[in-house]
């Protein structure tokens, strides 16, 4: 019987770039004001003393950490480990059926 688990992908092996990550969350919170989360997010992105693992912080001590708090990940990204037992598919009509949803 063979069993796959696998994990999610190192997020700390990359630094996502500041402004993408800062205006798809400012977004989030002010959608209709553009102009704010370009301005706020250019001057947040500017700090030389950052700390959130985003591009051109000096560290990655304060930024969002991992399901297990390991390291740190992009906000939203985080994915739990996965099961992969062969015959045993979740996803599928078949096996939502078999979990009952």
């Amino acid at each position: 019987l063979g069993i796959n688990l696998s994990t999610p992908v190192d997020a700390s092996a990359k630094q996502p770039d500041c402004m993408t990550d800062c205006i798809k969350n400012c977004k989030q919170i002010a959608p209709k004001d553009s102009g704010y989360c370009l301005d706020t997010c250019k001057s947040y992105c500017a700090q030389e003393d950052r700390t959130d693992g985003l591009s051109g912080s000096v560290s990655s001590d304060g930024g969002e950490v991992g399901l297990l708090g390991r390291n740190t990940v992009v906000k939203g990204e985080d994915k739990p480990p996965s099961i992969s037992l062969p015959g045993l598919d979740f996803s599928s009509e078949k096996g939502r059926k078999i979990i009952g949803y």
